[in-house]
């Protein structure tokens, strides 16, 4: 009535998988240090370099590379950030 499969399945277990595979820690790190960059893009539009330094610091920190920082300020009112 039916013939056997005789090929192994495409699909394979998440385990057998041949990509590296991060920690939970790695990617809570990726996920604060995503974070971080946008605080840090409203803390430099509001002016506050010394806080902005110190964000900065922290997600060069976790990404292992300094963040992009925009240097044209927008000038917007504070109360619409």
């Amino acid at each position: 009535m039916y013939e056997p499969i005789r090929t192994k399945s495409v699909h394979s277990m998440a385990d057998e998988a041949q990509y590296p595979h991060r920690s939970r820690e790695e990617e809570l790190d990726i996920q604060l240090a995503g974070h971080l960059a946008a605080l840090l893009a409203v803390t430099d539009e509001l002016g506050l370099e010394q806080a902005a330094d110190a964000i900065a610091e922290q997600v060069s920190r976790l990404r292992g590379a300094p963040p992009a920082r925009h240097a044209g300020l927008s000038g917007a009112d504070r109360a619409d950030l």
